[in-house]
């Protein structure tokens, strides 16, 4: 994995200072290496295994379950639960049954986010201002979960449908897809509104400047 994260680290900064769509962003490239180093500790140490076995990670495994198994109904998927996090499957299913522990739950996926979230706004905080801050860290909280809980719901769609082997292509590399989509989109946003801030306040700055010489 610390391999990995060297990868990470070495294309990402290709991508941001060689790709003219991404200059405006190049600042966020040490940003974002040290998030994936706080990830790649927080894997080292198996912190993972602590945080879902913690209260909150039990909490966060129960309310993955239940989402899940109202998502599963609303697709008219029979469906039932056993066990507390135990999810049993009738024909025409082409798994039996699927376990939705607490390491799918999504608190360890929101500990990273709080991660990235916290070295983000040592850069660009002083531009947001505290509200806009607070609307982007729960925002971001809530699109973290819900990427979690839909992994798990697509994952057990796959399954239904076509099998176990299909079941763990998904769960193997699904999760990564989904987290890297919501990070990126979720942070490109976040950037674009604190540089169209970041203009606007110079721009009113410059303004003022000129209209008392």
């Amino acid at each position: 994995m610390g391999f990995g994260v060297l990868i990470f680290a070495v294309g990402s900064r290709w991508v941001i200072y060689g790709v003219r769509f991404f200059s405006s962003y190049q600042d966020m490239w040490p940003v974002l290496s040290a998030a994936m180093v706080v990830a790649w500790l927080i894997h080292a140490a198996q912190l993972e295994n602590y945080a879902s076995h913690s209260p909150l990670g039990a909490f966060f495994g129960n309310l993955n379950v239940y989402t899940t198994l109202i998502l599963l109904h609303w697709s008219h998927i029979s469906v039932t639960l056993s066990s507390g996090d135990v999810l049993l499957f009738a024909p025409p299913s082409q798994i039996g049954a699927v376990e939705v522990t607490p390491l799918c739950g999504g608190f360890l996926s929101l500990l990273m986010f709080l991660a990235a979230f916290s070295f983000v706004t040592l850069d660009v905080g002083r531009n947001l201002g505290v509200l806009r801050l607070l609307f982007l860290l729960v925002a971001g909280g809530l699109l973290t979960f819900a990427a979690t809980i839909l992994r798990v719901f697509v994952v057990i769609l796959v399954g239904f449908h076509w099998g176990l082997d299909a079941l763990y292509v998904a769960h193997t590399y699904l999760g990564y897809a989904l987290f890297l989509t919501v990070v990126c989109l979720f942070w490109y946003a976040s950037l674009r509104w604190s540089n169209s801030i970041k203009t606007s306040t110079i721009s009113t700055k410059t303004k003022r400047t000129q209209s008392y010489p």
